[in-house]
Formats: C-alpha cells, structure tokens, sequence
C-alpha cells in the first residue's frame, strides 16, 4: 500500500509543480496583454513562445493526471 502512496504522492508533487509553471505562464500572458492594452508594443514572438509554453504545461499536466489514475483505476477495480 505505501507504493500506492509514494507514487501518489510523487503525482500530486509534479501535478503542483506544473499548476506553479501554468500559473506563471498565465500571468506572463496577463502582462502580455495589459502591456498591449496600455498602448505599449510588446514583442509578439514572446507572446507566442508563452501560449505555446502553457500548450505543453498543459498536455503534460494531462499526462501526468492519467498516469496516476490509471492505477487508480486498477486498485479500485481489485478491490471490488
């Protein structure tokens, strides 16, 4: 039961760590954007390079959450 845990444990650690990533991604976006709004001419390929940084953060926050629930799923289905 304690290799359930630790790989539980292991999974919400990367999973917390990449919602830290996405959330800097994001405000990096923000900025992007209130810049923009306030008439300021930020580089676009910067823009660009953090939409495409919060894609993959994303995918692998997606990959990462499978990865744990897959045997999740195999416990629980034991278990029945």
């Amino acid at each position: 039961m304690s290799d359930i845990s630790t790989q539980g444990s292991h999974a919400f650690f990367a999973l917390r760590r990449l919602d830290n990533k996405f959330t800097d991604q994001q405000n990096g976006i923000n900025d992007f954007m209130e810049s923009h709004a306030n008439g300021e001419n930020p580089d676009p390929a910067l823009f660009s390079k953090l939409l495409e940084q919060r894609s993959v953060t994303h995918q692998a926050m997606q990959a990462q959450f499978k990865l744990h629930e897959k045997p999740l799923k195999t416990v629980l289905n034991e278990t029945k």
